[in-house]
């Protein structure tokens, strides 16, 4: 079964985490809201829509059909299609976020570069993940060992992969990153931190932000 196929199949049961794990949700948007940067934007893989609706961003790319329809469902306008062949014009963006979204991917290279070609000159990105090695990381890629709907099909990945990849890509990435649950794996609300890219990797869900050049 294709990942677009799983989110499908479980959008519900993806969606219900949010509610479960509300303080960790919370502690999250409220990195990301840190570093949300203004302008007109579009949240690539924008899943149930639950960031986009909490965070103020108006448009969603979302290739899995069930998930777009939640995010609709939730006030945000969702376009349908792949992040590594967007529907969307060149230059055409203030910013973008990608939550999480980049460890779901084939070949997140490929989505980069479409985002670099749709962001506006020195618009931003914004990319959050769940570090590789982080008690978060580990957690999460145990239960992927062990057949996790969801997790069996991530991939995760360290800080500094992803900011390798968008130095590769012509991005100019920041010195600093958000970052917040630094406590390992439980439901609780941690105020995000400025933070070192290299203490990044501690810490459960961590914002990495870059620009493209005007």
């Amino acid at each position: 079964m294709s990942t677009v196929d799983i989110f499908n199949r479980y959008a519900l049961d993806y969606d219900e985490w949010y509610r479960r794990h509300e303080l960790v949700a919370m502690a999250e948007v409220r990195a990301v809201s840190m570093v949300r940067p203004e302008g007109f934007g579009m949240e690539v893989g924008v899943g149930s829509g639950f960031f986009a609706k909490n965070l103020g961003i108006p448009l969603g790319l979302e290739p899995a059909l069930a998930m777009a329809e939640l995010a609709r469902d939730r006030g945000v306008m969702v376009v349908s299609g792949m992040g590594e062949l967007m529907p969307i014009r060149d230059s055409s963006l203030d910013y973008v976020v990608m939550i999480v979204t980049i460890c779901f991917l084939d070949d997140p290279r490929n989505t980069l570069r479409e985002v670099r070609r749709v962001l506006r000159p020195g618009g931003r990105l914004v990319t959050c993940i769940v570090p590789r090695d982080s008690a978060h990381g580990r957690f999460y890629r145990e239960l992927g060992g062990r057949g996790h709907r969801f997790y069996s099909a991530a991939h995760f990945y360290r800080v500094g992969e992803v900011v390798e990849m968008l130095r590769s890509l012509g991005f100019v990435v920041d010195d600093r990153a958000v970052a917040t649950l630094s406590r390992g794996v439980g439901d609780y609300y941690e105020e995000p931190r400025i933070v070192s890219l290299e203490e990044a990797e501690n810490y459960g869900f961590v914002c990495v932000t870059a620009h493209i050049l005007k």
